[in-house]
């Protein structure tokens, strides 16, 4: 222990002199630790108490460590069993936050416990390298659950868990994007998250338990952090009962609409909902219900916090200025750069390309360094000196981009403009080309603006769906979107670098568009049964903003184009809001009291707007709805509906630009999906023996054939053509294997594939084979097969029934009429006009029934004479 609380010491000391050698303080610190290092014992470091002096430091932020004093208090508190509980109610179950015993050494942690299911999340925070050249933490969340929380093993051979699954990915992204609008202007340490859910009965729904755990150990640490927030999970429906809050597993699955939504008590921070297609009404009464529901959730976490702060050390105070960035300085960048930026954007237009825009900003930075240059107030990194107001190339860097932020809305609140010359509800032009591509199953292109998506539609059988091991059993997805964000898209060179790290941490919507596709495009399957598997390959080919909402009315397209029948074409619309005094770095605080609603933003609009939205709906309701805080602190709840509204409008004009492309698809002949119904009792024929059957419709065809056997009285068979004119063929070919064609009266063309004495084995189309009887040849006689028939021959059959056993009888003769008899002939020159067994029968008759002499000697040749007496007895 004594090794240890020496290493703990140094490990303080060490990290002090590294902050105060940045301040200018390291002589002060350096004279003070060998001062305590030779008047402590050998072998031994003497506790500091010494305040920390690194609050001027250039990152804004220090990160106060815990005395090891408070450490052992804490430790002792929890080997004691002692917590801290809160508790509140939603949905009649009763719900509890609790601290202090888990977890001890994190910086917070928390256990909430929602009936059975208990969930536990801890935060750690860290100085990381090279702080100076990020704006923003270093969040990284890991969010598990665990099968031994179900009391499960997983599968496979070493019986251990695996990476995380499509739904704690999901989870995972959304706790990352609801706590980063609330932490302060400057604060960029590292910063990891660990959400795991002990424990579960299966009933309540644990990402909003999971966002709550977060928020509550936040708040429980020394971290600087706007919280508390608050998350409810939602079902909605549009009846009587309206919306139900903290629902569970089974009303989240019953609902119309579900989804969850993350708020402070003024402001919403996101929502993230999916379902059948809803109306926006529906959508804004659940908002607005949701914001109701939050203060009893975030009044426990307040006062779990108070009574933590016993254990904890004194928070950090906010920095007036950016990360990386001398306040100082930063005027005198605003002065030069503000004007230059705004010019660039009045003099633009809609004509005025990503790429222009860019160049003209790029240029314009450059001159900013160089107007600073000669006025003597810039100078290298390695000779910053804070508080003189001399700007270096990093304070340039991080300026910038507030520049642009500030120019944006003074033109959209003070002139009513866009720095694209569009109105606030002007939508870019967009047009749309399905079937593109050959050969694929389907292909789209669509086109927003500047913003070009290409999305190809793969169709296969249900085996081919995503398939992962979650805690309620297997998950299956049965949409899958691959996203692939092309360099050119960006109109970058290289796909490394700070400048390409930096747009994607600016770009956070562009992560969204996989997953927004999935929720989307689901409500619009077939209504019935649909046993296939999608996978949508989208290539990104150029970004300037609302490459999302491309991407869905041409994946909806590529759909259809697949020949897949949707019950409703799908479109997107991107909004963005504005607020007149936006959380920036430079005040990091609060007091919008204006807003507007941006429809279709381009790329810059979108990294600088507060709150994004992305609508996705048909003509009737809305699918699939995501709602993303962009800066800091979020909007009110009021305003995200008028946003919805402004979006639903936009989505209704989206539609009207796919109508033509939609009549192309439905005006081409033929389908590309089918159905087929057999009665369960002649699924065998349709497999065959070990699959030889089906496998070679699907060889001949190239079909995708599954098989639904849900139905108690019979089978549903589906095929999906790649060719449409391979459908027909491939329908024929299941009615035939399955016999439900072949029905007394059918004709059928067949091949002669097998000779015998007594007949030939001929093939039907679909693969299946019968006997063709000698007999069955033709009206004459047929002494030997090969004088009727020959391998390979082709001819036409007709089925005549069934025997007894089920075999099928077929016949070539039943085609045709027999040959016509003549009324009198001489029989062999006998002078006779009878016929041999006519004369016969007529001697027998004669004979009363007695044979004469001449029968009884032929029949004596043929059949023994005791079998002879027996029968004439």
């Amino acid at each position: 222990m004594r090794r240890v609380a020496c290493q703990r010491r140094l490990l303080l000391l060490l990290n002090q002199e590294a902050q105060a050698s940045r301040c200018g303080c390291a002589g002060a610190l350096s004279a003070s630790y060998n001062a305590r290092t030779q008047a402590s014992p050998a072998g031994c470091l003497p506790s500091t108490s010494a305040p920390n002096t690194s609050a001027a430091c250039i990152s804004g932020f220090t990160r106060p460590l815990r005395q090891f004093s408070a450490v052992a208090q804490d430790v002792h508190a929890e080997e004691s069993g002692e917590a801290v509980r809160s508790h509140f109610s939603q949905n009649g179950i009763q719900c509890s936050f609790e601290t202090g015993k888990l977890a001890p050494l994190s910086d917070g942690s928390c256990l909430v416990k929602c009936g059975q299911t208990w969930v536990l999340a801890s935060v750690s925070c860290s100085e990381g390298f090279r702080m100076r050249d990020r704006t923003s933490p270093n969040v990284t969340v890991e969010y598990r659950e665990p099968l031994s929380g179900v009391g499960r093993m997983p599968g496979g051979r070493s019986k251990s868990e695996g990476g995380p699954n499509d739904r704690e990915a999901e989870t995972a992204m959304l706790i990352e994007k609801a706590i980063m609008p609330l932490f302060p202007a400057g604060f960029n340490h590292n910063l990891t998250v660990t959400v795991s859910m002990l424990c579960t009965d299966g009933t309540a729904a644990a990402s909003s338990l999971a966002l709550n755990a977060v928020s509550a150990a936040l708040m429980c640490s020394n971290i600087p952090w706007n919280g508390p927030l608050a998350a409810v999970q939602m079902a909605c429906s549009e009846s009587e009962e309206g919306s139900i809050m903290q629902a569970s597993v089974a009303e989240l699955a019953a609902a119309s609409m579900s989804g969850i939504y993350v708020g402070t008590a003024d402001s919403a921070l996101l929502a993230d909902f999916q379902g059948n297609a809803s109306t926006p009404q529906l959508l804004s009464s659940a908002l607005q219900a949701a914001q109701a529901a939050l203060p009893q959730i975030l009044q426990a976490q307040q006062q779990l916090a108070a009574q933590h702060s016993s254990t904890t050390t004194t928070a950090v105070a906010e920095s007036e200025g950016y990360a990386g960035c001398d306040p100082a300085a930063a005027a005198n960048i605003i002065a030069v750069a503000a004007p230059k930026v705004e010019r660039i954007f009045s003099a633009s237009s809609a004509d005025m390309s990503r790429v222009q825009r860019d160049a003209a900003l790029k240029e314009a930075k450059e001159e900013v360094v160089q107007e600073l240059t000669a006025r003597g107030i810039f100078r290298f990194s390695a000779l910053r000196n804070l508080g003189s107001g001399c700007a270096t190339q990093p304070d340039v860097d991080w300026v910038w981009q507030e520049v642009q932020s500030r120019v944006i809305r003074d033109m959209a609140f003070k002139d009513n403009l866009r720095i694209d010359g569009r109105g606030f509800i002007d939508v870019r032009p967009a047009s749309f080309q399905a079937g593109m591509l050959p050969v694929v199953h389907g292909s789209a292109l669509g086109q927003q603006g500047l913003s070009q998506v290409l999305v190809t539609s793969t169709i296969g059988d249900d085996g081919s769906a995503a398939k992962s091991e979650g805690i309620t059993g297997e998950l299956r997805q049965q949409v899958m979107v691959q996203l692939n964000a092309r360099v050119a898209a960006a109109t970058e060179a290289s796909t490394s670098g700070r400048d390409r790290i930096n747009q994607v941490e600016r770009n956070r919507n562009s992560r969204n568009i996989g997953r927004l596709l999935e929720r989307g495009l689901q409500a619009t399957l077939p209504a019935t049964h649909f046993p296939f598997a999608v996978r949508l390959n989208v290539d990104l080919l150029s970004g300037d903003g609302s490459e999302a909402m491309a991407a869905l009315s041409a994946a909806s397209l590529a759909l259809g184009d697949a020949g897949v029948a949707v019950q409703e074409h799908v479109a997107g619309m991107e909004v963005a809001v504005f607020t007149d005094s936006p959380h920036s770095a430079m005040n990091g605080k609060a007091g919008s009291k204006q807003f507007e609603v941006v429809l279709d933003p381009n790329e810059l609009e979108s990294n600088m707007s507060d709150v994004l939205l992305q609508v996705v709906a048909t003509q009737q309701g809305i699918t699939a709805l995501h709602v993303d805080s962009v800066q800091r602190g979020g909007v009110p709840v009021g305003v995200l509906t008028s946003a919805l509204a402004a979006g639903w409008e936009g989505v209704q004009a989206q539609h009207g630009r796919m109508k033509a492309c939609i009549h192309q698809i439905a005006g081409r002949p033929g389908q590309k999906l089918g159905s087929v119904r057999v009665p369960n009792d002649r699924v065998g024929r349709l497999i065959g023996p070990k699959g030889s059957v089906i496998n070679k419709i699907r060889d001949d065809t190239g079909a995708v054939i599954t098989i639904d056997e849900s139905h108690p009285d019979h089978a549903q068979v589906l095929f999906f053509s790649p060719q449409r004119h391979n459908a027909e063929a491939t329908e024929q070919a299941i009615r035939g294997a399955t016999g439900i064609d072949l029905y007394e009266g059918s004709v059928h063309n067949v091949k002669v594939i097998r000779m015998m004495d007594f007949g030939a084995i001929v093939e039907f189309p679909s693969g299946s084979s019968s006997l063709l009887h000698i007999s069955q040849i033709s009206h004459t006689r047929v002494n030997t097969i090969h004088d009727a028939l020959s391998l390979g021959q082709e001819l036409q059959v007709k089925v005549t029934g069934h025997d007894q056993r089920g075999n099928l009888q077929i016949s070539h003769k039943a085609l045709t009429e027999p040959p016509e008899v003549a009324e009198s002939y001489d029989y062999q020159g006998s002078g006779s006009s009878q016929k041999p067994y006519q004369a016969t029968n007529a001697r027998f008759q004669q004979s009363g029934g007695k044979r004469n002499q001449r029968d009884q000697g032929v029949h004596k040749a043929r059949v023994p004479h005791v079998a002879v007496a027996d029968a004439s007895q």
